[in-house]
């Protein structure tokens, strides 16, 4: 059947048709339609009569059907052009010359198409909304200055030595500075508190009964004395010209280096035992509220907080955009330290209270008397613990088909070489080849950190409570026996000890080839 019209058509991936009621439907059609009638003939296109005979003059002059749906084949058509068998569009027309249902943007494959999109999208969401960056914190709540409590060569300027805590001094050459195991001088600091030394220029600070104190590190006399509320048990940290510690009345304090002088206070919800730390002009310092306090170090404005699950009181280490908070809960939490973001919280029995370490890529802290490591890079899903556990305790009722369950997310390995509870309490020292940690039962054990092997240990007298300095070749700890020891960190052989009158249970400090121990009767010691 040859179609009967006076309009125009082409060919363009399949058959079309334009009649003239199309051209008729606007003013100047008849323009319209000689304009189109010019530019088919230029590109060589066919109009309708040339259609149904074959060509415009060519040899070929044979007439037939050519004019036909390409969907279904169907040779008539409504005046919508559209195929009335199939209703397919049948011509390849400007959008805007199409029938208004032939314009519609929400078809059903269009809806289809942009449910899965956006399912897709919404999932990938939802793994890692909590890992993306907190923008208003990043452009609205910036610190004002960039100081840093990391010690210096020759200083020990916060707890831990730096911002990652893993107490290896800083000296000038492997060997230099290492102690001969004499004591320089000791002072009556008044009744002791759970306060560490740190030393900072020529100045040794600490908190004390009602006060906190700066010393002269060349014989330990007095330079300033600023009064406190109660016992200060939180050992202070240097950031530029300021010092900062946390106190039983719930303040965290700024005050001058110098002159012990307040610059500002900041109130906490709970008292602060725990050392603070500072990095690129942000303090952080947890309380016993369970909230992890981010703060401007010039100011004392909030940066941001966090919610742990229990009392908070140990420093937090820094390191490659990565914090570690433990909690009386023995929780770890890895947090963004920039604004405050969770990104792991790894779960133990037991308190997680002794200040954590990060090295080696790997979070080591004391948890219910064994040693963990985790991996700090690990993120966690939203979720994913929450189905290991369901996964677990099907596994536990030996449920068919159920395969014995994962590992907890960004567990590594533990030391515990007595079963459940090995005594282990304090904080380790980890060096680059040696990890050293000590129990309570006076054995200090030296291992691989990254396999979480023994590699030897030493019986001590005393149990150890206070955490293990490095120094060049030679680990340093004190015992609750009041002993002092320097052993080679690499046989465990001992270079030397010296007994003090009294136990040691605070943190040590290393700085200028002096080591520095606080004892339980409050005396202050330089041992060179």
């Amino acid at each position: 059947m040859t179609p009967h019209c006076d309009g125009i058509g082409y060919r363009a991936g399949g058959s079309a048709l334009l009649d003239k009621r199309f051209f008729h439907a606007f003013p100047g059609g008849g323009a319209l339609k000689n304009g189109f009638l010019k530019l088919a003939q230029l590109l060589g296109l066919k109009t309708m009569p040339q259609l149904a005979s074959g060509g415009p003059t060519g040899p070929n002059k044979s007439a037939g059907p050519v004019a036909h749906c390409p969907h279904c084949g169907n040779d008539a058509f409504d005046p919508a052009v559209r195929c009335s068998a199939c209703h397919n569009p049948v011509l390849n027309v400007p959008r805007w010359a199409l029938h208004g249902r032939d314009r519609r943007f929400f078809t059903r494959r269009r809806l289809v198409t942009a449910g899965i999109i956006l399912s897709i999208f919404l999932f990938i969401l939802w793994l890692n909304y909590p890992f993306l960056p907190n923008y208003r914190i990043l452009l609205f709540n910036k610190p004002s200055s960039n100081v840093s409590s990391a010690s210096a060569v020759n200083q020990w300027s916060m707890a831990g030595g730096d911002l990652t805590q893993r107490k290896v001094a800083r000296t000038d050459g492997p060997a230099a500075g290492l102690p001969a195991g004499k004591l320089k001088w000791s002072v009556a600091t008044g009744k002791a508190t759970r306060s560490g030394p740190v030393v900072a220029g020529n100045t040794i600070y600490l908190g004390g009964h009602f006060k906190i104190l700066a010393l002269d590190t060349a014989n330990g006399a007095l330079r300033w004395e600023q009064p406190a509320t109660g016992p200060v048990q939180s050992t202070p940290a240097v950031a530029g010209d300021m010092l900062y510690v946390g106190l039983l009345d719930h303040r965290l304090l700024a005050m001058d280096a110098d002159t012990g002088k307040i610059v500002w206070e900041f109130r906490a919800g709970d008292i602060i035992t725990a050392a603070p730390v500072v990095r690129d002009g942000i303090i952080y310092a947890g309380a016993w509220d369970g909230i992890e306090y981010a703060l401007d170090a010039a100011t004392g404005d909030v940066i941001w907080t966090y919610q742990a699950n229990d009392s908070i009181g140990s420093p937090g280490p820094i390191h490659d955009g990565v914090m570690a908070v433990g909690d009386r809960a023995g929780r770890m939490h890895l947090l963004n330290p920039r604004t405050g973001q969770n990104r792991l919280v790894y779960r133990t029995p037991k308190s997680a209270y002794a200040p954590p370490v990060i090295a080696h890529d790997l979070v080591f802290f004391a948890a219910g008397g064994r040693l963990y490591a985790i991996d700090v890079n690990e993120k966690e899903i939203p979720g994913q613990y929450q189905f290991k556990r369901v996964w677990a305790q099907l596994w536990l009722w030996q449920v068919p088909g159920i395969p014995r369950p994962a590992g907890q997310q960004g567990g590594r390995w533990r030391f515990s070489p007595d079963g459940a509870d090995s005594g282990i309490v304090a904080s380790p020292a980890v060096g680059n080849t040696r990890l050293f940690v000590g129990d309570l039962r006076g054995r200090l054990y030296a291992i691989n950190p990254l396999s979480g092997k023994e590699q030897w240990r030493f019986q001590a007298q005393g149990g150890i409570y206070a955490s293990p300095v490095i120094v060049g070749s030679a680990v340093l700890f004190a015992t609750q026996e009041g002993y002092v020891y320097s052993l080679n960190r690499e046989s465990g052989e001992v270079m030397w000890q010296l007994q003090l009158d009294s136990p040691v249970n605070e943190p040590l400090a290393f700085a200028g080839g002096v080591l520095y121990v606080r004892t339980a009767d409050g005396q202050l010691h330089a041992i060179e």
